[in-house]
């Protein structure tokens, strides 16, 4: 599991974010089967992380994730489901990268596809660097927004507030009504 390790944390770097160095040597570690954390606020849960396995270092404050499904809610109800093949959370920042194979769906039909994403749990966004395509479906059809460099709410944003910074492209496939 140790060489694991250092090979994940290798590979976490997009763009020019920097990969956090976890010490595969270092002790404690836990290893969880079946990792579970949730959080909530004012007896409402706003999100909960499940992860196949997650390994902890007590003296980095560190989780180390595999197979990931991080669910947030509004009143308790689902509304964003974000997924991915590994992660890395920081403890003591509340900061989260996860990265491989990352999509997230939302109850109104948004999906996103990245392959790193950044969780800021005090600010309460999503950040990538990397190629991201968002699809917003409405009644006539979606639109289909990619580039590199956003960053988005728990919703994944509005058409408006989506902001990309790099390689810009939208493509909206519908019916137009024109009166």
């Amino acid at each position: 599991m140790s060489a694991g390790l250092a090979v994940l944390t290798g590979l976490l770097a997009c763009g020019n974010s920097d990969p956090v160095d976890m010490d595969p040597d270092r002790e404690p570690i836990q290893i969880v089967e079946d990792f579970t954390l949730v959080q909530s606020l004012e007896g409402y849960r706003s999100w909960r992380l499940i992860s196949e396995s997650a390994v902890y270092t007590e003296d980095d404050s560190l989780l180390l994730l595999f197979n990931i499904d991080l669910t947030f809610f509004e009143e308790d109800i689902p509304t964003t489901i974000l997924r991915g093949d590994s992660g890395l959370v920081e403890l003591n920042s509340g900061l989260m990268r996860i990265w491989g194979n990352v999509n997230a769906v939302t109850d109104d039909g948004r999906y996103l596809e990245t392959q790193e994403i950044d969780w800021d749990d005090e600010m309460e966004t999503f950040h990538s660097d990397c190629l991201v395509v968002l699809t917003i479906p409405d009644s006539a059809g979606e639109t289909v927004l990619s580039g590199r460099g956003v960053d988005l709410d728990t919703g994944l944003g509005a058409v408006d507030d989506v902001d990309i910074e790099e390689e810009f492209t939208a493509v909206y496939s519908g019916t137009l009504e024109i009166e």
